[in-house]
């Protein structure tokens, strides 16, 4: 009996949709959009796989953030002058 690979839910394309290829995205995207993506990515399929939940989530980035803001604006991440 012939069997037909089925993509996850999540990974089909609705029809008259598309995408990019992961080539062109690398080609078009800046780093920061790069770096933005993969967590994106990241997130969405823990988030969609039960891994944690979207509280959790949310719960760690404002935890972070509080982190960072007791923190001199010129030692935080993304600030530093080069």
């Amino acid at each position: 009996m012939a069997t037909r690979e089925m993509k996850p839910v999540g990974l089909q394309i609705p029809p008259g949709k598309s995408l990019i290829s992961y080539e062109e995205a690398l080609e078009v995207l800046s780093r920061e959009e790069r770096f933005m993506a993969t967590v994106y990515a990241m997130n969405t399929l823990l988030i969609e796989k039960q891994i944690y939940t979207t509280e959790e989530l949310d719960f760690h980035i404002r935890q972070w953030a509080q982190k960072q803001l007791r923190r001199p604006k010129h030692e935080r991440i993304g600030n530093q002058s080069s």
